[in-house]
């Protein structure tokens, strides 16, 4: 037997699920608009229309709350295993562009960068949350790379992850955030590395 309550509850993700997303992309679309430092709770509680203590209950202060929402737009990042490195950074590559156009928020880390040079703290959340879990990935894809044989085994992996990304954000700031040529760059960047990583035909 149901009662009153049960029959009047809406269908979907239960309120304080539809809350939590919708303060995090709030705060995610301020933090392109007006930036870190001009941010306000009050215009993430406006946009979200949401209560305050809604807000305030969750996150005691803007800081936590831009570190929740960083982690919002970077978590999905999957680390792909096809057997070959062209297709596994063609998935990482389209996963972020998707990530990137579902939170609504492509030009955000051009923007965080910029703010997080002045901010310690922020450019800490920034890095923990946003960049070192993205270069993680490409990592892993890259090492997997490495003992497949497909990429010499003396490679730095790290100069690696920045000549792959750098010419990527390069892209993405002198298109004005566009992210199509991102996703069209992308493996393009990485044929032109692979004659220089990949191994002596001997060693293949």
């Amino acid at each position: 037997m149901t009662g009153p309550a049960t029959e009047r509850r809406a269908p979907g993700r239960p309120r304080s699920t539809r809350s939590h997303e919708a303060i995090v992309r709030a705060t995610l679309a301020l933090l392109v608009e007006v930036g870190y430092e001009r941010l306000t709770m009050e215009q993430v509680q406006r946009r979200a229309g949401v209560g305050k203590a809604t807000i305030y209950r969750r996150w005691p202060s803007k800081t936590e709350l831009v570190k929740d929402a960083i982690v919002f737009f970077s978590s999905e990042l999957p680390l792909p295993d096809t057997g070959a490195l062209r297709s596994d950074y063609a998935v990482v590559c389209a996963s972020a562009v998707a990530i990137a156009e579902d939170r609504d928020a492509a030009l955000l880390m051009p923007r965080l960068l910029a703010e997080a040079s002045r901010d310690a703290e922020l450019h800490a959340a920034f890095e923990a949350a946003l960049v070192e879990p993205r270069r993680s990935v490409v990592r892993a894809v890259l090492a997997r790379a490495r003992d497949r044989g497909e990429i010499r085994a003396d490679i730095d992996l790290e100069l690696t992850i920045d000549m792959l990304v750098g010419p990527l954000i390069y892209k993405f700031l002198i298109t004005g955030g566009d992210l199509r040529p991102i996703a069209e760059a992308a493996p393009r960047v990485l044929d032109a590395l692979l004659e220089g990583l990949s191994p002596p035909a001997r060693d293949r």
